[in-house]
């Protein structure tokens, strides 16, 4: 959870790259300029492509804030788990090399991790359908050691013996172990370290301020990253590098990061073909769409279809968008966990669109309705349990832990909570389940 407490941080640079528009750069300098007055704010780097063009790519606020250092179009940030899109970028080159299947089993592949009776696919690594416990998911086991340089055999000891969330193949679950693995699977196949195989991709691609992250290395132009407490700024808690391996430890910047969607949707990386199953969306046995392909996420921002994937890492998070039918690109990475990049991100989508967001609705509920949508669901891929109900005529969801929160009815099955209009809920048609779609995430919950 991100802590909270007044903070004001007012200083804004901006330092270009590139040329750009005037409004553009002026409309992304006040929503900028707005976000970095917020408690907790610190500094932004930001990238805008359109029709592969690099409209923006600009740093603002502070790089440092202890030596008030800005930041500017070169400060690399890091991005978190947006690296899984490069990643499984990665994995998908060597097998269009046919060096891989994806139908290759991890026993095969890494016979060192044992899973047992168990088969478990290249695929389902990649679209989190492996069943093997994410080793961020085991609470104070993994935490105890957050600050260590783990091995790979080490940080595997974490969930080696570890139960199964599902079979393989019939549930879905965001997994970082999974991607770590994907890691390893590209050492061994590449024959060098991730970090290399990453480092030589982005040199093909003129990606100069995209890189592994490092605890020991002098990395120029490098940003601090920041949480926010009751006694107000501090420094973010200290992570080993080798943890987030292929999950999530790459820098980059918001121009590197548009540069790289346009390369990976204009088959620059790997071929139509393949980035058309890296954006096809995983359908699990029971009819559920997961929303997920391999390393992306595939929603709607509007009435646009919308490919996606956030990050969030100690100090840090990133979105990172792209719209096909508008083939609009637009990345932005916070060094402050408390300011949401993915809020920046959609500001700017939507000027850069010159559309009007949409105003949330807060219409009658039925007795009816509120019957309907009423109960107890469990909320899978959270490992929460949820209740939906109702208070003063209105629907409300609780969440375990949580205080209950007032729905506004949009009509239709579809909700937004009254306190953050972002935040929404989908029922499905028998109102059987629903989907919360919440910071760029998309969580299923089943009735019970």
């Amino acid at each position: 959870m991100l802590r909270s407490l007044p903070f004001s941080l007012s200083l804004l640079i901006a330092t270009p790259l590139v040329a750009q528009t005037p409004e553009l750069a002026s409309q992304v300098e006040a929503i900028a300029a707005r976000h970095l007055q917020k408690p907790g704010a610190v500094g932004l780097s930001i990238g805008i492509a359109r029709k592969g063009e690099v409209l923006l790519s600009q740093g603002y606020g502070l790089a440092d804030a202890e030596f008030e250092v800005p930041a500017n179009a070169e400060t690399m940030f890091r991005i978190g788990s947006v690296t899984k899109q490069i990643t499984a970028a990665l994995i998908l080159r060597q097998v269009e090399a046919g060096k891989l299947k994806l139908d290759d089993t991890l026993s095969t592949l890494l016979p060192e991790f044992t899973t047992g009776d168990r088969t478990i696919t290249l695929t389902q690594l990649l679209d989190h359908t492996s069943g093997i416990k994410s080793y961020t998911d085991i609470g104070k086991a993994w935490e105890e050691k957050q600050p260590l340089e783990l091995t790979d055999e080490q940080l595997l000891d974490l969930v080696r013996d570890l139960p199964a969330d599902f079979a393989p193949g019939q549930g879905w679950h965001y997994n970082n172990t999974g991607y770590y693995l994907l890691g390893m699977i590209v050492a061994k196949t590449a024959s060098k370290p991730y970090a290399e195989a990453v480092a030589e991709l982005a040199a093909e691609l003129g990606l100069q301020r995209t890189r592994y992250d490092s605890n020991g290395e002098l990395i120029k132009n490098r940003a601090q990253g920041y949480a926010f407490t009751k006694a107000g700024l501090r420094n973010d808690d200290p992570l080993g590098m080798s943890q987030p391996g292929a999950a999530g430890a790459l820098l980059s910047t918001g121009g590197d990061l548009v540069r790289w969607s346009m390369a990976l949707s204009g088959g620059k990386v790997v071929r139509p073909e393949t980035f058309a199953r890296m954006t096809t969306s995983t359908k699990l046995p029971s009819g559920r769409d997961t929303h997920y392909g391999f390393g992306l996420i595939m929603d709607r921002f509007g009435d646009h279809p919308r490919v996606q994937h956030g990050g969030g890492i100690h100090g840090f998070n990133s979105f990172l968008v792209w719209l096909p039918d508008a083939d609009l690109h637009v990345a932005v990475i916070s060094n402050g966990e408390r300011l949401s990049s993915l809020r920046v991100a959609e500001e700017i989508l939507w000027r850069a669109l010159g559309e009007t967001p949409p105003v949330a609705q807060d219409q009658p509920t039925t007795a009816d309705l509120r019957q309907r949508t009423a109960g107890k669901f469990r909320l899978q891929d959270l490992d929460l349990n949820a209740t939906i109900g109702e208070r003063d005529a209105a629907v409300t969801l609780q969440i375990e832990g949580q205080d209950a929160v007032r729905l506004l009815w949009q009509g239709e099955r579809t909700f937004v909570a009254d306190f953050d209009h972002a935040v929404r809920i989908v029922f499905g048609a028998d109102f059987g389940s629903f989907e919360l779609h919440q910071s760029g995430g998309i969580f299923y919950a089943a009735r019970q």
